[in-house]
C-alpha cells in the first residue's frame, strides 16, 4: 500500500491527537488500514510525524475486549463501551457487528 518515507505514505488523522510514549493503538472502521505497513500521524499542532511502522489486526467490533484497547491513544476509547460511543459519534450508523482495524504503533509521546 505504501512505501516508508514516500509522499504516498497514508496519514492517520485523529479527533483527539494525544499519544503516550511507547505503544499506542487506534481503531479504524473497516479494513482499509489493515494492509498499511506504515503511516504518518497527524499531530495536535497539525504537523505530520515522520513515517512510523504499523502493526494491524482486523476484528469484528463485537469481539473486542477492554484488554484489546489498553493502549488506545484516546482515554475515552480504552473500554469497549467508550470506543463504541466514540465510533457511533464519528460514524452515524456504526454497528458493533462491523469489522474494525486495530492499528498499533510506537510513538515518542507528542
Amino acid at each position: 500500500m505504501n512505501v516508508p518515507g514516500s509522499l504516498d505514505t497514508p496519514v492517520l488523522s485523529f479527533r483527539a491527537p494525544v499519544f503516550d510514549r511507547g505503544r499506542n493503538t487506534t481503531v479504524r472502521r473497516g479494513h482499509k488500514w489493515h494492509v498499511a505497513t506504515h503511516a504518518r500521524l497527524q499531530l495536535g499542532d497539525g504537523s505530520l510525524s515522520p513515517p512510523i511502522e504499523l502493526h494491524t489486526e482486523l476484528k469484528r467490533f463485537s469481539a473486542l475486549t477492554d484488554a484489546d484497547l489498553r493502549f488506545e491513544h484516546d482515554p475515552a476509547c480504552r473500554t469497549v463501551a467508550g470506543l463504541l460511543r466514540v465510533l457511533q459519534g464519528l460514524y452515524p450508523g456504526f454497528s458493533a457487528e462491523e469489522e474494525v482495524t486495530l492499528c498499533h504503533f510506537d510513538c515518542d509521546g507528542r
